[in-house]
C-alpha cells in the first residue's frame, strides 16, 4: 500500500478496555420493509435507512445500499443469508454480483443471498476523500523507504504528495467518527428487521468476522446462524498484527516459490531459481524502473508489491502470478501485475475506484483509536521487520501504525473494546492454519470469545475457505446453515 494511503493506519486490532453498555436504546429499533427493485443480472436492489449516530438521535439518517439474489427455490426458502466480504470497506453490493454464484448450490436454492455496503463504503455515504486521478497517483508512489535516511519523511507523511487525512477531514468532518464496526453491527440488525427475518443468518469473511462478533455481543438472541471465516485476531495489537502479516505473507511467498521451482509448467520457474529472478525484478522496480501496463498506464514498484500481496492470499492465484512475473521479467509486460494490483486497489473496469483503500484506516481508527508511536518506536519496528522479513518487512512497516490525531474521535459507545459474546447460540468459526492475512490464532481467539462456538480448522495456505470449492468445509457449513446441525467436535479439513 502506498505511503499516503497507509497514513491513518494499515492494520486492525482491538483496544483493551471494555466498551460501555450499549446506548442503542436511545434510538427506536424499527425498520421499514425494504422496497426491492430489479437491478440487472437477476439481482434486486433497495435502500435501508439507519441513524447516522445511534448515540445521537439528532444526527440525521444515512442510506445503506442493499442487494440480494433471491433464492432459486422460494418454496423451500430458509431465509436471508447476509454476507460481508471483508475489508473493512468492501462494497458488498458490488462484490455479491460476482461472488454469489460461488455459493454452494443448495445455499443458493434455500437462501436469499444478501449483501450491503457498510456505512462509509460503496453507496452508503462513502468516505471518498480524493478524486480517482489523485488516488491513482498516490497508489503508484513507492511504498518503501530507500534507506534509513528516508524514515523521517515516511513517519511524518511528507514522502507522499497527498495528505489523505487532511483531504478526508475536509470532505467528511465528523462523519469519519461514525463508520466504526459497532455502528455497522447495529445497522446489520436494522437490515435483519427490514428483511423480515426474526433472526439473522450471517456469513462474514475476514473483517466481516469482526462485524459478526460485535453483533453476537450486542444482539446474541437475534442470531439463527453465523459463520465467521478467516477471523481477525481481536486480542492482537496493531503491532502484533503487523508482525503477523509480515510473517504470513513472507511464508506464503516462500511456499509459492518452492512450489514453482521444481515444476517446468510454472511460468516463473527461472531455471529452478525463481527467488533469484524475483530479487532481480524487485531490484529493477526499486531502482525506479517502470514497464508498460494496460491502457497506456505504467507499472512500478508499488504495483509490483501489491500484485504479490494480492496473489498470495490464495494458491488458486499462484499460476496467474507466475505468468505475470514472467512477462514482467522477460517481456517488460506489466499487464498481469497491473491486473492484480488493480484488484487490491479497488479499480473498476471503467477506470474509477471504489473507496475501499480510503476508508480502511478510518474504520480501524474508529474501532481502535490508538496513538501514533514515537519516531524511535517506529524506527525500531521498521528495523525489526526488515531484518526478519526481508521481502515484505519494508512494505508493511514503511508507515507508522496508530491513528492520526487530526481524525475526529468516535463516541465512547462506538469504540470496539473487548468483544465477548457469552449469550450467543452456537457459531461456526473457520480458520486456516497458514492464512497469510489473518493468522489461525485469530480463529482460536474468536472461538474463546463466542461461548459454545465450533472451530473448523483448514490445513493450508489461503485466506477464506467457505464457498471456494472445499467440499469438506462446504458440507459442514451447509448443514449448519440449512438445518442448524452443529458439529459435536471441532472439525478439521484439508485444503482444497
Amino acid at each position: 500500500m502506498a505511503a499516503a494511503l497507509a497514513a491513518m493506519t494499515t492494520l486492525a486490532g482491538p483496544v483493551g478496555a471494555a466498551a460501555p453498555a450499549s446506548e442503542t436504546a436511545r434510538v427506536p429499533r424499527s425498520a421499514s420493509p425494504l422496497e426491492w427493485e430489479r437491478c440487472g443480472g437477476g439481482f434486486q436492489c433497495a435502500t435501508l435507512t439507519v441513524p447516522g449516530a445511534y448515540a445521537d438521535p439528532g444526527a440525521g439518517d444515512v442510506p445503506i445500499a442493499v442487494t440480494r439474489r433471491p433464492a432459486d427455490d422460494p418454496d423451500s426458502r430458509v431465509g436471508s443469508l447476509v454476507v460481508n466480504y471483508g475489508g473493512p470497506g468492501d462494497a458488498g453490493t458490488e462484490t455479491i454480483r460476482f461472488a454469489a454464484d460461488s455459493m454452494p448450490p443448495e445455499i443458493r436454492r434455500r437462501f436469499d443471498i444478501v449483501s450491503f455496503d457498510p456505512r462509509g463504503t460503496g453507496r452508503s455515504r462513502p468516505v471518498d476523500c480524493v478524486d480517482d486521478e489523485t488516488f491513482e497517483r498516490a497508489w503508484s508512489e513507492d511504498p518503501t523507504p530507500n534507506g534509513l535516511d528516508e524514515l523521517p519523511d515516511f513517519y511524518d507523511g511528507t514522502s507522499s504528495g497527498v495528505d489523505l487525512v487532511a483531504e478526508c477531514i475536509a470532505n467528511h468532518g465528523d462523519w469519519l467518527a461514525r463508520v466504526g464496526t459497532r455502528n455497522v453491527a447495529r445497522d446489520l440488525d436494522r437490515l435483519r428487521e427490514a428483511l423480515g427475518d426474526p433472526k439473522l443468518n450471517f456469513l462474514g469473511y475476514s473483517y466481516g468476522t469482526v462485524i459478526g462478533a460485535v453483533y453476537a455481543q450486542e444482539f446474541p438472541q437475534r442470531i439463527r446462524s453465523m459463520v465467521l471465516d478467516s477471523a481477525v485476531d481481536l486480542s492482537a495489537s496493531m503491532a502484533r498484527q503487523q508482525l503477523d502479516n509480515a510473517a504470513g505473507f513472507e511464508a506464503a511467498l516462500d511456499e509459492f516459490l518452492a512450489d514453482c521451482a521444481p515444476r517446468k509448467s510454472c511460468a516463473f520457474r527461472s531455471d529452478g531459481d525463481p527467488m533469484q529472478a524475483l530479487e532481480e525484478l524487485r531490484g529493477r522496480f526499486e531502482s525506479g524502473s517502470k514497464i508498460a501496463g494496460n491502457d497506456d498506464r505504467e507499472v512500478g514498484v508499488s504495483e509490483f508489491y501489491t500484485a504479490l500481496l494480492t496473489a498470495l492470499y490464495s494458491p488458486s492465484d499462484w499460476s496467474f502470478l507466475a505468468d505475470a512475473l514472467h512477462r514482467a521479467a522477460v517481456d517488460d509486460d506489466g499487464s498481469g501485475l497491473q491486473i492484480l494490483s488493480d484488484i487490491y486497489a479497488g479499480r473498476r473496469d471503467d477506470g474509477t475506484y471504489t473507496n475501499l483503500q480510503e476508508v480502511i484506516g478510518v474504520v480501524v481508527c474508529d474501532d481502535q483509536p490508538e496513538p501514533v508511536p514515537s519516531f524511535d518506536e517506529f524506527r525500531a519496528s521498521y528495523a525489526e521487520l526488515t531484518r526478519d522479513y526481508p521481502f515484505f518487512g519494508a512494505v508493511l512497516g514503511g508507515s507508522p501504525l496508530g491513528c492520526d490525531p487530526r481524525l475526529p474521535a468516535p463516541h465512547a459507545d462506538e469504540v470496539l473494546g473487548d468483544v465477548q459474546a457469552p449469550g450467543a447460540p452456537p457459531v461456526l468459526v473457520i480458520g486456516t492454519t497458514k492464512d497469510p492475512a489473518t493468522p489461525y490464532a485469530g480463529a482460536q481467539d474468536l472461538q474463546d470469545r463466542i461461548a459454545g462456538s465450533r472451530l473448523v480448522t483448514v490445513d493450508g495456505t489461503r485466506h477464506g475457505s467457505y464457498a471456494t470449492g472445499n467440499t469438506c468445509v462446504d458440507g459442514i457449513v451447509d448443514r449448519y446453515l440449512i438445518a442448524l446441525r452443529v458439529p459435536k467436535t471441532d472439525p478439521r479439513c484439508s485444503s482444497s
